[in-house]
């Protein structure tokens, strides 16, 4: 049995249905969970503060795909390894972030307990979602044909969301991937402009970049509905990494993992036109 946190969340609603195709049995847990969208799967709540209810959802498990939200405390990470190595899981795979090093920040902290937790570990570090743009983007470029990001004009190596479960479905299911650490990359290193160029080819219009500043940013999402200020503000704070370039670089960790290259910005534009039309 493999057990997906948050299961409804960027990653994990594509990670679900790729363990099911593969024939696993699959334990899905959210905070909000949604029985009817995976009825193959074993659908729970799973509350990670919550030490009893993790350990209820780690009954029968082997290995744990395990996704730490923004508003988890580091505590909170290492009671949750704790509780799945003392209920028998043996391996967990832990999705940080690119560039990710050293503590002082709740991924490098997870890392740093994962590593210490006495369980088979591997950790992905993926970069920038491309899902990003249809969803905390999606009205700013519906409504409007814009998106506004305190980028600049750097770059950044943008992976697809579904690349990043296939990479996971590999090292959750395979031999060799214990105690590896693979940064995960998209195809090609892009600047925003280049973004909006290829949601303007899909979307048949222009869809313009607007360079911001974090209240610019904060402003954005808060006037296209996309979220309050408080979330904006925190999503703002991990910009800092991209304004150095440091999620420019490419890796070849995701080809390596699933047998093909990964999805281009434009393949994820036309797939998802529809988002941007809705």
């Amino acid at each position: 049995m493999i057990l997906v946190t948050a299961a409804t969340g960027n990653v994990g609603r594509e990670l679900m249905p790729q363990l099911l195709g593969a024939g696993l049995p699959v334990r899905a847990g959210s905070r909000h969970p949604d029985p009817a969208r995976w009825p193959d799967a074993e659908v729970v709540t799973l509350d990670l503060t919550e030490q009893d209810n993790v350990r209820a959802a780690a009954q029968g498990v082997t290995a744990a795909y395990l996704i730490v939200p923004e508003t988890l405390e580091a505590a909170d990470v290492q009671a949750t390894l704790r509780t799945l190595r003392d209920a028998g899981v043996a391996r967990v795979v832990l999705q940080s972030g690119f560039g990710v090093q050293g503590g002082g920040n709740l991924l490098g902290d997870a890392e740093a307990a994962v590593r210490a937790s006495g369980l088979e570990w591997t950790i992905l570090q993926p970069n920038w979602f491309m899902q990003n743009y249809n969803q905390m983007f999606r009205r700013g470029i519906r409504d409007r044909h814009e998106f506004a990001e305190p980028a600049g004009t750097r770059r950044t190596s943008v992976i697809d969301t579904r690349d990043i479960a296939a990479a996971a479905v590999t090292v959750l299911t395979g031999d060799g991937h214990v105690g590896r650490v693979y940064p995960l990359t998209g195809p090609a290193s892009l600047d925003r402009h280049e973004v909006a160029a290829a949601l303007s080819r899909a979307l048949c219009h222009e869809v313009t970049y607007r360079p911001v500043d974090d209240d610019g940013f904060v402003d954005f999402l808060v006037s296209t509905g996309e979220s309050d200020e408080e979330e904006a503000r925190g999503i703002a704070s991990i910009y800092p990494p991209i304004r150095a370039d440091a999620t420019a670089p490419i890796t070849d960790d995701l080809p390596r993992l699933i047998g093909r290259a990964g999805y281009t910005i434009d393949d994820f534009a036309r797939h998802y036109r529809a988002d941007w039309q809705a």
